[in-house]
């Protein structure tokens, strides 16, 4: 691409070209792109196999064509160039099966320089030979490998290992050193110098590298409590780091990228048995599954039972209340029947009322006697 003059400035502003920090222009570009043809040579030699591919002209997966697509838009400016990176990434997903926007990331800095056929051959060669897995959707494998570099890191530095560990998991950064291949993180001049030594020494430079990272970061990891802000530590966040950062004053501009690579370059991994990690992260990672499948079901049974126990009261309790009512209502009645009983005689009159009837009567002889006296007054 940038051997095209009217590459500069139709995408003078494309995202791709964030970091390239005035390292890459059209006068120097021939250089450039015979420096990064190289790349395919040296992975050659690494794999020792002639990796044949082929261009695909569509991509059966509407979906995946989709996200390819959005993936292109957020990259290169000019519909031109957009296309030959999607040709590129529906070229790649047949071989890979599946897709990562990561890929998006690293073909999009090997076209700048080379052909689509050439990067869709490094890309392949990356997949089956330096990062299997990474390039999933779901990529179990970068997630396993994330898990190693904390292992590796404390190793070498315990004391940054507990720092971070006490902040966040490696998958929220580790992508865009492992996936990313640090398209994005990395200045233009020193992801030129971390391609040609990922590529000479394979996986295990990716560990060297997360290594001097850390190391060259230390003293602001050390000082952070912030998540937000140790991210963009870890990640050469372009805010935090621009394309001129200096260390120092005495600095030159571009040597603090450079450092880190050079520094990765001297971290001996000799002692560290990478398979062996990578076997406790896989047993790690398979408990953890378990746990949460674990979990899940423990929680879906619990949900089932509070449904379940929740209807099962609700029904017990208007039964209950309803057979309360009726108990009161039959102790109301009884209580009433009892009363009645008490202050009732056979004739159903209440006791004042025989009482009131008797003096009643009493008066009524007494009337009566009195009116026979007279009677007998008069007739004497």
């Amino acid at each position: 691409m940038i051997r095209n003059k009217n590459f500069w400035d139709a995408e003078k502003n494309a995202p791709i070209l964030n970091r390239n920090g005035n390292f890459i222009k059209y006068d120097n570009h021939d250089e450039s792109c015979k420096r990064a043809e190289e790349f395919c040579k040296i992975m050659s030699k690494h794999i020792n196999e002639d990796i044949k591919v082929e261009i695909k002209k569509k991509c059966n997966d509407e979906e995946i064509l989709r996200i390819i697509r959005l993936d292109a838009e957020r990259t290169f400016s000019t519909e031109e160039n957009r296309s030959l990176l999607i040709e590129v990434l529906q070229s790649i997903y047949p071989v890979i099966n599946d897709y990562h926007q990561g890929l998006s990331f690293v073909a999009s800095f090997l076209l700048l320089f080379l052909k689509p056929k050439e990067v869709i051959t490094i890309i392949t060669g990356l997949h089956k030979y330096y990062v299997p897995g990474y390039f999933k959707a779901m990529p179990k494998a970068y997630v396993r490998d994330a898990r190693v570099f904390m292992s590796i890191l404390n190793i070498f530095y315990p004391h940054i290992y507990k720092h971070i560990e006490k902040l966040i998991t490696p998958e929220a950064f580790v992508s865009k050193w492992f996936i990313g291949l640090n398209v994005h993180v990395l200045t233009f001049e020193s992801l030129m110098l971390f391609f040609e030594h990922f590529l000479k020494e394979g996986t295990i430079f990716l560990f060297k590298y997360s290594i001097a990272l850390c190391k060259n970061l230390e003293n602001e990891i050390m000082k952070t409590n912030d998540v937000s802000r140790i991210l963009s530590l870890l990640r050469l966040d372009q805010k935090v780091f621009p394309n001129d950062y200096k260390k120092s004053k005495d600095d030159e501009v571009g040597h603090f990228f450079l450092n880190i690579i050079n520094d990765a370059c001297k971290v001996d991994m000799e002692k560290i048995n990478l398979n062996e990690l990578r076997q406790e992260a896989i047993k790690q990672m398979e408990l953890e599954e378990e746990r949460r499948k674990q979990i899940e079901m423990e929680r879906a049974l619990s949900d089932d039972e509070i449904v379940f126990s929740d209807e099962e009261e609700e029904e017990e309790e208007e039964e209950k209340e309803e057979e309360e009512e009726e108990e009161e209502k039959d102790d109301e009645k009884k209580a009433n029947e009892e009363e009645d009983g008490k202050n009732c005689g056979d004739d159903g009159q209440s006791d004042g009322d025989k009482k009131k009837k008797k003096n009643d009567d009493t008066n009524f002889d007494k009337d009566k006697e009195t009116e026979k006296r007279e009677d007998d007054v008069k007739s004497n």
